[in-house]
């Protein structure tokens, strides 16, 4: 029976978050209109398996204490990023350097607005509070859990088609991974999550992240 439901959940793991973002990657044009049901779908489903589950401590959800322990460390880790992205944005799409912010103002602030709600608070429960809480089982080490949730971000950037998207994503994964170990705040890594992501649109590296491409290339 352990030796099933271990398989199980292995089985969970792969499809989850590698043979289901290799799948959207392949059918990239007819899953772009999707994009964002299909998060909040899987954000649905991943909430509601944590919630029924009595050995998932709620009040990970927000952590407030730790919130506040990590909240200075987060803004001096993104100051530094920003300055980072500026500059990868220049250099990689000179095009488009600020201008969501100076061209079409109205939707760089419904951006900021809709952004953290739709996009880096489901990324941050489904990819670091739920895959760490739901694989724990199967991976004892922190840093393991670390590492599977920065691939599978990555393979979840598949879609845009980009080597910045992937690469970019794994990356921020390694950070947000290690700020939830930390913390154990899915609050916070989703403020942290929204602070680099609302950044990358604002300075024009976003143009890669944009779901709106999908399908174009």
């Amino acid at each position: 029976m352990l030796i099933a439901h271990k398989t199980m959940r292995i089985l969970e793991l792969v499809v989850l978050f590698g043979a289901i973002p290799i799948a959207l990657y392949f059918y990239r044009s007819e899953s772009a209109p999707y994009i964002i049901t299909l998060l909040l779908c899987a954000l649905a489903w991943c909430f509601t398996l944590l919630l029924l589950d009595p050995r998932f401590k709620r009040f990970r959800l927000w952590n407030l204490d730790k919130f506040r322990q990590h909240l200075p460390q987060v803004l001096r880790t993104f100051a530094l990023g920003a300055l980072i992205i500026t500059a990868a944005s220049w250099i990689l799409a000179p095009e488009y350097f600020f201008a969501l912010p100076l061209e079409h103002t109205g939707l760089w602030l419904g951006l900021l607005v809709l952004y953290p709600l739709l996009s880096a608070w489901p990324q941050e429960l489904i990819f670091r509070t739920f895959l760490f809480h739901r694989y724990k089982s199967l991976v004892h080490s922190k840093q393991s859990r670390a590492l599977i949730s920065a691939t599978s971000f990555a393979c979840a950037h598949l879609v845009f088609a980009n080597w910045i998207a992937v690469v970019g994503s794994f990356f921020a994964g390694l950070l947000f991974a290690r700020t939830y170990i930390r913390s154990r705040s899915t609050l916070l890594v989703a403020v942290e999550h929204s602070l680099w992501g609302c950044w990358l649109f604002t300075a024009g590296l976003g143009v890669h992240f944009d779901s709106s491409m999908i399908g174009s290339t």
